[in-house]
């Protein structure tokens, strides 16, 4: 996964997650950048962009029990932090500043009744554009002229309703990217080279990794293709001249920064 933002303007990162919990958390975290900039929007099309964004969002809380899975990844980073407390040269501060914004996190998930989202799937304008997203091009003007009424409002009338929609959800937002940030941040950037455009690498069996990271110049003209398991990671450079010609691996050393994260 291309991370949405390049560090620094200079290097661009690309993300590969090693497990299922993880995996659905950056989806989640994609999805909600992208609504924000979506409900920031003042036109129709920002607006059906922010609501079939919510729909997408709405489609990965059912599919599974989100709401236990944030709570016990919480609980499990909470514990972990707990022992840095007593290690000598821990910023206690920002630790407590840490610990309290997990443990307020963990009471709000708590206090969510019922599935995530489930006061949304009760809205029916909301739930009939729903139903008819599976069809291409099944909420145009003539399909469904209540939704075509609702993005001919005002702008701001529409971000109302698009803010309230969402922060009905704000919780889950916040809990993952709190989760990614703190995973992204346990990583300790080192240069590696892959020699004639692959590298390989073991990883140690005691140690539970669940993101790898590859930083790789802006101007750099290949990608990676980053696969993995707990016990082992590739990690192959591709060079495309044109988006038309099938991409071929990089037949010179390649140099990068590989990142492993794990909480």
């Amino acid at each position: 996964m291309l991370e949405e933002q390049a560090s620094g303007n200079s290097s661009v990162t690309f993300e590969q997650p090693l497990n299922e919990r993880i995996r659905t958390l950056m989806r989640l975290e994609h999805l909600f950048a992208q609504a924000r900039f979506a409900v920031s929007g003042e036109t129709p099309w920002h607006s059906r962009l922010a609501v079939s964004t919510l729909g997408e969002i709405l489609d990965i809380f059912g599919r599974g029990d989100l709401k236990t899975e944030l709570i016990k990844e919480l609980e499990r980073v909470t514990s972990m932090l707990r022992r840095l407390e007593e290690r000598p040269g821990v910023d206690t501060d920002r630790l407590h500043h840490v610990l309290d914004r997990c443990r307020t996190l963990t009471e709000r998930l708590g206090g969510h009744t019922g599935q995530l989202g489930s006061l949304l799937r009760q809205d029916d304008l909301l739930s009939n554009i729903m139903q008819r997203s599976g069809i291409a091009g099944g909420t145009c003007a003539f399909d469904m002229p209540r939704y075509h009424r609702w993005l001919s409002r005002p702008a701001e009338a529409r971000q109302q309703d698009l803010e309230a929609w969402f922060s009905s959800i704000d919780t889950v937002r916040d809990a993952t990217e709190t989760v990614l940030e703190l995973l992204r941040d346990s990583a300790i950037p080192r240069e590696c080279c892959a020699r004639n455009g692959i590298y390989q690498r073991n990883l140690d069996k005691s140690t539970s990794y669940q993101l790898v990271r590859v930083d790789l110049p802006l101007d750099s003209r290949r990608f990676p293709e980053i696969s993995g398991t707990k016990m082992f990671i590739t990690v192959r450079f591709m060079e495309q001249v044109t988006t038309a010609d099938r991409p071929h691996q990089a037949d010179e050393d390649v140099n990068f920064v590989l990142q492993l994260c794990v909480l």
